[in-house]
């Protein structure tokens, strides 16, 4: 029954629907489940188009992944949260006119005031990989709360870039003058210096190499998200939603092997 509902897609979902409004109690639950299963499985499909496309677009990829996790989530109270804190963060740079400090206005409105900080109770969980989840509890990994921070600063027209250091992600933030400082949003903005990145490279093992402290594009920091989605689903012996993320992975590592996709990076 699994494999023909996959086979028919979209016009299985009347059937299903019939199903879960059945009398019998397993087969509502094994429609629902189905059900869910096909949802996620159109939701891969449009991310494999979004992975295609000539630009990939951070948030549209985070936000067609948190899809994966609910596919009727509706999305405009997540982006109207992340329009309200980038109007804040912009009147606080304009109020501050031509002083420097924005890396500072994010830090203390996002990571002080409203409280964005690293989750290190469930560090793995789902809920720390998904956007949307990071917006309503205000918790995430680094990689999940640095692209909140460059999400709220596109908005606010502040330059920053991500930087992927291996195993935890920080942020440059620009300022007018092009100087810049890093901040760790998952240490609710913490200012980094280069000697702590250089440290937290020697206590893991790993050597130096300048390329780690280049700006990040869209495409690498997506690839990220997808495949931390897919550990913590491992995690956790989800093996069908890892599955279902199996080809989106593929697609991914291979654009990000193609010279183009890497001449893109900055």
């Amino acid at each position: 029954v699994r494999d023909e509902v996959e086979r028919r897609g979209r016009a299985a979902l009347p059937v299903l629907r019939r199903a879960e409004r059945s009398e019998d109690t397993r087969i509502r639950a094994h429609a629902r489940a189905l059900r869910m299963r096909l949802d996620r499985t159109l939701v891969v499909r449009r991310m494999l188009g979004h992975a295609c496309a000539e630009r990939v677009d951070l948030e549209s990829g985070l936000m067609l992944m948190s899809r994966f996790e609910e596919p009727s989530l509706d999305l405009r109270p997540y982006q109207l949260a992340l329009d309200a804190m980038a109007a804040e963060v912009a009147k606080r740079v304009e109020a501050r006119k031509g002083l420097d400090g924005r890396a500072k206005i994010l830090a203390d409105y996002l990571g002080g005031e409203l409280g964005f900080a690293g989750d290190e109770r469930d560090y793995h969980h789902p809920d720390n990989v998904y956007v949307h989840r990071a917006i309503l509890r205000k918790r995430g990994l680094p990689l999940t709360l640095t692209a909140l921070y460059v999400l709220v600063a596109r908005r606010a027209r502040v330059r920053v870039a991500p930087i992927a250091l291996p195993g935890h992600v920080v942020l440059r933030v620009y300022d007018r003058d092009e100087r810049s400082v890093l901040i760790d949003p998952f240490r609710k903005g913490a200012l980094l210096t280069e000697r702590e990145c250089l440290s937290y490279l020697a206590d893991h093992g790993l050597p130096f190499h300048p390329r780690w402290f280049d700006d990040t594009d869209d495409l690498t920091l997506w690839t990220r998200h997808v495949h931390n989605l897919s550990t913590s689903y491992e995690s956790r012996a989800l093996h069908g939603e890892v599955r279902q993320l199996r080809g989106l992975i593929s697609v991914l590592e291979q654009r990000m092997s193609t010279p183009r996709a890497a001449s893109a990076r900055i």
